[in-house]
C-alpha cells in the first residue's frame, strides 16, 4: 500500500515538473528561403531583404546602399 502511494505520489511529482518546464520542440526548424545580393553577392533571408525592380526584374539586396549601387551600375 505504502509502495502504491509513493508511486502516485513520484508520478505527480513528474507531472508538476512537466508543467513548469515543458519539452522542447523537435520537429523541422523553419528554414527562411535565402537570396543572392547582385551587387555585394551576400545572402540574406527573403522575408528581411529589400526588394526592387529593375527593368522589370525583381532584384533582393542586403541593404539600401547596396541596392543604390545596382541602381547607378544598371
Amino acid at each position: 500500500m505504502r509502495l502504491a502511494v509513493f508511486g502516485l505520489l513520484v508520478f505527480a511529482f513528474i507531472l508538476l515538473l512537466r508543467s513548469f518546464f515543458p519539452a522542447q520542440k523537435r520537429g523541422n526548424p523553419i528554414i527562411a528561403e535565402m537570396v543572392k545580393d547582385p551587387n555585394c553577392e551576400t545572402y540574406v533571408p527573403k522575408n528581411e531583404a529589400l526588394h526592387k525592380t529593375i527593368h522589370g526584374v525583381t532584384h533582393y539586396f542586403c541593404s539600401k546602399t547596396c541596392a543604390e549601387e545596382f541602381s547607378k551600375k544598371s
